[in-house]
C-alpha cells in the first residue's frame, strides 16, 4: 500500500462552489443595496415634488377663497345699496364685522398654540431624567 494520501474527490469543486455561493451572495445583496437605495431617492425625489405641488395648490386655493369672498363682499355691497343703505355705511359694517371675525380666529389660534410647547413630553422627559438621577445617586450612597 502507498503511504501518499490521495486526494478526496469532488472536495476541491466543493469549496469553489462554496466560494461562488458567497460572491454570488454578496454580488445579489450588493445589488439588492443599490436597487433599494435608487428606490428611496426616487421617492424622496416624488415626495419633494408633491410637497412643493401642495403648497403651489393650496396657495392657489387660498387666492381663489379670497377671490370668492371679495365677490361676496362686493354683493353684499351692491344688494346694501338696492335697499336704500348708504355705502359707507355698509363698507363700515363689513369692516367691523370682518375685524371683529378676525379677533376670534386670532384668539382661537392663541388658543390652540399652547400644545405647541410639548408639555406632556417635556414632563415625561423631566420624569425620566428625575428616575435617572434617582438611580444615580442610589448607586453612589451604596
Amino acid at each position: 500500500m502507498n503511504a501518499v494520501s490521495e486526494p478526496v474527490p469532488g472536495a476541491e469543486p466543493e469549496s469553489a462552489s462554496i466560494a461562488t455561493l458567497v460572491a454570488d451572495w454578496l454580488s445579489a445583496t450588493s445589488s439588492r443595496i443599490r436597487t433599494t437605495t435608487d428606490l428611496a431617492f426616487a421617492e424622496a425625489r416624488l415626495a419633494a415634488i408633491s410637497v412643493a405641488l401642495m403648497v403651489l395648490m393650496g396657495m392657489l386655493s387660498a387666492l381663489f377663497v379670497l377671490g370668492a369672498w371679495g365677490l361676496v363682499v362686493a354683493g353684499l355691497v351692491a344688494a346694501g345699496s338696492q335697499f336704500g343703505i348708504s355705502l359707507w355705511l355698509m363698507l363700515a359694517s363689513l369692516g367691523l364685522l370682518h375685524a371683529f371675525g378676525a379677533f376670534l380666529l386670532w384668539r382661537g389660534a392663541l388658543k390652540l398654540s399652547r400644545y405647541l410647547n410639548f408639555a406632556a413630553t417635556r414632563q415625561q422627559f423631566q420624569n425620566l431624567q428625575e428616575a435617572h438621577s434617582d438611580v444615580e445617586s442610589a448607586a453612589t450612597t451604596r
